[in-house]
């Protein structure tokens, strides 16, 4: 009999991408699936939704707490809760493609000496279409010890956990973990995964992950001295674990000294600057002014001028529209037509099947 697998969705007010997300999983071409819901007190109809599905699909579990106990608490209900020999996690926005288990598993299953596997995930946006992809060539690879934890860090290898599947054994590893300060916590855990366990990289579709306009996944910050920080902490912490090799405690020293003299590039906060004069949006134009805010902040003052210089330069801009524009506009038109095309040929099954799920 095929091993079940949970798929974890920790929620908050988002019913309708709820929705979508929990049909990607429950139309998954492998069936034996436990769907674990966390609502994190989100008092809409959230529990109006999930109860609807249960009517009809009895593999949905749900757990609402009480009050808000914030994100990360919740996501750590979430994985002490797993007590089937697979797992995945994946956000409320986020959607999974049909073969995804099926994929991930076979490998899993013909290959017990790995602890998980990674799947390519695609960025789309609220309306299920593309936005960015990786790529699919079919190819297995297997990686362990060092050179798995530096090939994760080549960006060859997708980063995002909404396309993998984990060992139960894996998740014991968020319970270890000091979040307090790490909002990106998906990413500590990763390095703490890749830095224990030998894995596998299956280059084919296997999630999608919902880039928002206003999310913070898309105003990545020029410069965070705090944040650069936090970033050091998590390879600390790999350091001091006793389940990791030497080789790869070794290691972490050369990243924690790579994050040391790491500087900002003022160029690409220009860039952005250049490329919000000619598509111009209020989002945008808050998030270049915070970030030369943060320059100054970090001590960058001469680049924090500069960079406001071009900013408020109406002359700039006007120059900016003239030479650069319609080549601009060229470029972003090939480019989404070639990710339409893809979308609607290479890709448009996987894409049937997610907007499928959100009707």
């Amino acid at each position: 009999m095929s091993n079940k697998i949970t798929a974890l969705i920790p929620t908050y007010r988002r019913p309708e991408l709820l929705q979508r997300a929990m049909l990607s999983v429950l139309g998954q071409s492998y069936k034996n699936i436990q769907l674990s819901i966390f609502d994190n007190a989100s008092n809409d109809n959230t529990k109006d939704v999930v109860n609807k599905m249960r009517k009809i699909d009895n593999r949905i579990k749900y757990h609402c707490n009480e009050n808000n106990i914030g994100a990360l608490a919740n996501f750590r209900l979430a994985f002490e809760s797993v007590n089937t020999p697979y797992f995945s996690i994946l956000s409320d926005d986020d959607c999974l493609a049909e073969d995804f288990y099926k994929n991930a598993i076979d490998v899993l299953d013909n290959h017990p000496e790995i602890m998980f596997v990674i799947l390519n995930t695609f960025k789309i946006d609220e309306n299920s279409n593309l936005i960015n992809y990786k790529e699919c060539t079919n190819k297995l690879s297997f990686y362990k010890g060092k050179i798995g934890f530096d090939a994760f860090h080549s960006g060859n290898i997708p980063q995002i956990w909404t396309g993998m599947v984990f060992r139960k054994e894996v998740a014991k590893i968020y319970d270890e973990m000091d979040t307090a300060y790490d909002d990106a916590h998906d990413m500590r855990f990763l390095l703490r995964a890749v830095s224990r366990y030998d894995f596998a990289y299956l280059s084919k579709v296997g999630a999608f992950f919902t880039v928002h306009s206003d999310s913070a996944s898309s105003a990545l910050k020029s410069v965070n001295i705090v944040h650069q920080g936090v970033q050091i902490s998590r390879y600390v912490e790999i350091f001091h674990d006793e389940n990791v090799p030497s080789d790869i405690k070794d290691r972490t020293i050369f990243y924690i000294k790579r994050l040391l003299s790491t500087k900002p590039s003022i160029f690409e906060s220009l860039l952005k600057i250049f490329v919000n004069f000619i598509v111009q949006t209020d989002f945008s134009n808050k998030k270049i002014e915070e970030n030369i805010q943060d320059f100054k902040y970090a001590g960058y003052k001469k680049s924090s001028n500069i960079l406001n210089l071009f900013h408020k330069s109406k002359t700039m801009k006007i120059l900016v529209r003239i030479v650069f524009g319609s080549f601009y506009r060229r470029r972003l038109s090939k480019r989404q037509s070639t990710i339409l095309s893809l979308q609607n040929t290479l890709y448009k099954k996987h894409f049937d099947y997610i907007k499928d799920s959100h009707t």
